[in-house]
C-alpha cells in the first residue's frame, strides 16, 4: 500500500481515498508526488476491496496548485508531459477501470486542475477555484487542452485556456465542469455518501458503463454500440444476484463476479 509523506491512502467501505499531503506547498505536485500518485492509482484500481477512488488535497487551501514550480525552476528543464520513463498521471487516472471522484477542497490549478479533469466526477467546496493558468507561466496544459473542450462548450474551454483565469465552483457547476458544490465543512461527508452510493451498485456494471462511455467518444452510434468493452455484467453472478434480490425485495450482495 502506498502511504508516504506526500501521498496518503485510506480505504473505507469500498472507497479508496488518495490525499495529496503537501499543505505547506499548496499540495503542489513534485516529481516524487506524481510517481506516488501513479503507484497509488494503479494499486487501488487492482484491489478487490475498492470500488470507487476519490482524490483530494490535505487542508482547506488547495486541492493542488499544480506542478511544483520551485522544484521545476531549480531543475531548469522538464520532459514533454506524455514522454519520459514513467506513465503520465492524468492518463493513468483517465484510464482507471473504476469510477473516480475529485473532491476539490481548495484551489485546483494547472496540474491540479488536470488531475480533477481526469476524474469521472468532480465535487467542489464552496469558495474553491479551478482553472488552467499555464498560459501565464509559459506552460502548455497538454492534457487540459484536449480534455476540457470535451467537458464544457468549446468557446468556454478556449476562454479558460487562453486567459488562464481561475473560476469559482458556482461558475464551474453552471458550465457543467463540476457536478455538485457543497459547504467546505460538508465536503468529506457529502463525497463519502456519494461514493458509497456508487460502491453499493454492481461493480462490473459500473465498470462496463465507464468503459463504454469513455471509449465510445468520437465514434458513430452504431460503432459505439458494438464496442463491447469492459467486463461482461450480463453473464455475471452479480446479475443473477441483482435479479433475485429485486424479486425477494432485499438489498443485493454484489461480489464483483
Amino acid at each position: 500500500m502506498v502511504h508516504t509523506e506526500d501521498v496518503v491512502i485510506e480505504i473505507t467501505d469500498l472507497v479508496g481515498w488518495v490525499t495529496i499531503n503537501r499543505p505547506g506547498r499548496m499540495n503542489a505536485l513534485a516529481k516524487s508526488t506524481f510517481s506516488r500518485l501513479v503507484e497509488a492509482s494503479l494499486e487501488l484500481d487492482a484491489r478487490d476491496d475498492v470500488r470507487v477512488v476519490v482524490y483530494s488535497g490535505e487542508g482547506s487551501r488547495a486541492f493542488s496548485a499544480g506542478v511544483d514550480l520551485k522544484e521545476l525552476d531549480a531543475a531548469g528543464s522538464m520532459l514533454h508531459p506524455m514522454g519520459g520513463p514513467s506513465r503520465n498521471l492524468n492518463e493513468v487516472v483517465l484510464e482507471m477501470s473504476k469510477p473516480t471522484i475529485a473532491a476539490i477542497n481548495g484551489v485546483a490549478a494547472g496540474g491540479g486542475c488536470e488531475l480533477a479533469l481526469a476524474c469521472d466526477i468532480r465535487i467542489g467546496a464552496r469558495g474553491a477555484r479551478i482553472g488552467l493558468p499555464e498560459a501565464k507561466v509559459g506552460m502548455g496544459a497538454n492534457f487540459g487542452s484536449v480534455v476540457l473542450p470535451q467537458l464544457v462548450p468549446k468557446a468556454i474551454a478556449m476562454e479558460l485556456l487562453f486567459t488562464g483565469n481561475l473560476i469559482g465552483m458556482e461558475t464551474a457547476e453552471r458550465i457543467g465542469l463540476v457536478n455538485h458544490v457543497v459547504d467546505p465543512d460538508d465536503l468529506r461527508s457529502f463525497v463519502s455518501k456519494f461514493a458509497a452510493q456508487i460502491a453499493r451498485n454492481a461493480p462490473l456494471s459500473v465498470q462496463r458503463m465507464k468503459a463504454m462511455a469513455s471509449k465510445s467518444i468520437g465514434l458513430s452510434t452504431s460503432a459505439a454500440l458494438r464496442l463491447d468493452v469492459g467486463p461482461d455484467p450480463y453473464r455475471s453472478q452479480d446479475r443473477i444476484e441483482g435479479n433475485r434480490a429485486f424479486v425477494e425485495k432485499r438489498m443485493p450482495r454484489f461480489l464483483g463476479r
